[in-house]
């Protein structure tokens, strides 16, 4: 499927320009998107969304950056800045090297993903449109041992392709954990009474839930039913260290073409059991602090910012959601990474104000396993992106497996109602996962 004798003309044509550090990307189309069996101990990234058409894979690491605490978007900023100046690839292709990047809610968390990182996978595979392509990426300084590396990794993800299924085994099942709920409806409580003494007007409070299976689920499976299932969504991967974050947004946080800047404000939800329908007063006022809060900060950055006069219902088949989508052109010189560092964390996740509930929610022990609640998506060579809030998602590890779901706090809010909102959240991944396995076992009898 690959002629490597190209390949290495094209990296011996472009590196003759380049000087050493910088960045090589050599590209070329491929037949059809390969089937993937994801590798459990390389690193590896995954990005999809149907609706666009848009499918991405990223294995091995041909550049990285990571960060943590306060100036974390600064020094991924000017990594990125720094990568945009040198990286050379060739100008004609249609297939435009890119980065992925991702972060944890807090500047202190992410474990056991790094906090905040930028990464330039060694061999990216691209589907749009359905056009595919392949990008292979390395340091200058590297080309010489680059060509048999890239063979390693193409022979590598191939092997994992023809290797036999592994025995089949059940669902995860998850461990009820009652002083948990109860932990979550006290601090839920406590929520109301400072929203009810003005010191804010809105928390977002999280928790998880654990499961255990007697086999680890089939990444590749549970990718393809999250992304089947919820096609208006951006359904995301990142292997690292024998672990896998994995889930699917409905919430875009930036998306940059160009000046162009959309973001989505996403808040109020209901599903079916939950007995009281999405237009009530308290989700139009949960999402309205929501709205009204990202069209400001985009204010300080961008010009023609624009919100809908009304929010839209998306539909995302148990849940619904009330969604704007607010617009704006962002100034001159403003990065990717500057928008990311004013608009994290939103009313959406954290609360407003954002100060003030940021400090309630750590000094009450809200803690967020790897990237819940920060972001995951994709920058690409010419600055733009498209990165959404993780979502609905799990840290898995094995047999076990860590999901993730919140619940915003206003006034009028009744924790057990937000405590059943985080169930149905968490529905959303164990429905996938009943779907992988079940995907899993038609494969093995094909």
């Amino acid at each position: 499927m690959i002629d490597w004798h190209a390949v290495s003309r094209d990296l011996a044509r472009i590196g003759q320009y380049a000087r050493p550090a910088r960045l090589l990307s050599v590209a070329f189309p491929l037949p059809r998107w390969p089937g993937l069996s994801l590798p459990e101990n390389d690193d590896w990234l995954f990005w999809q969304r149907p609706d666009r058409r848009l499918r991405l894979f990223g294995l091995g690491r041909a550049c990285a950056a990571t960060s943590a605490g306060a100036g974390r978007f600064a020094a991924l900023d000017a990594a990125q800045r720094g990568l945009a100046e040198s990286w050379l690839y060739a100008a004609d292709s249609a297939a435009k090297p890119l980065a992925f990047t991702g972060f944890a809610f807090s500047p202190s968390d992410g474990y056991p993903l790094p906090n905040a990182a930028l990464w330039v996978p060694e061999l990216l595979l691209c589907e749009k449109d359905g056009a595919c392509w392949a990008t292979l990426s390395c340091a200058a300084n590297q080309a010489g041992e680059a060509l048999a590396r890239w063979r390693t990794l193409w022979q590598a993800l191939q092997a994992l392709q023809a290797k036999p299924a592994d025995v089949a085994g059940t669902p995860y099942v998850p461990l009820r954990n009652p002083l948990a709920e109860q932990a979550f409806l006290s601090r839920g409580r406590a929520a109301l009474r400072a929203i009810a003494a003005a010191q804010a007007e809105k928390f977002v409070l999280t928790r998880s839930q654990r499961l255990r299976s007697d086999a680890p689920v089939a990444v590749s499976a549970l990718l393809a039913a999250l992304a089947d299932r919820h096609p208006a969504c951006a359904t995301f991967g990142v292997g690292h260290n024998g672990t896998s974050f994995i889930g699917t947004s409905p919430e875009t946080l930036l998306e940059l073409e160009g000046g162009r800047v959309a973001v989505d404000a996403l808040a109020g939800t209901a599903w079916q059991e939950a007995g009281s329908p999405l237009g009530t007063d308290k989700n139009h006022r949960e999402h309205d602090l929501v709205a009204y809060d990202v069209a400001a900060a985009l204010a300080t950055l961008c010009h023609d910012v624009a919100v809908p006069a009304a929010p839209e219902v998306m539909r995302l088949n148990a849940l619904t959601h009330l969604r704007r989508r607010i617009t704006a052109r962002r100034q001159p010189q403003v990065s990717v990474f500057d928008l990311i560092g004013r608009l994290h964390p939103t009313p959406a996740v954290g609360g407003t104000p954002t100060a003030v509930a940021l400090d309630w929610l750590e000094r009450h022990g809200d803690r967020r396993g790897a990237w819940y609640t920060g972001g995951f998506g994709w920058i690409d060579a010419a600055g733009d992106c498209d990165v959404a809030v993780a979502l609905r998602c799990g840290l898995f590890e094995g047999c076990e497996a860590t999901l993730y779901a919140g619940a915003g706090f206003v006034a009028g809010s009744d924790p057990q109602q937000e405590l059943a909102e985080t169930e149905a959240k968490f529905s959303a991944m164990r429905t996938a996962l009943a779907a992988a396995y079940a995907r899993d076992d038609e494969e093995r009898a094909a």
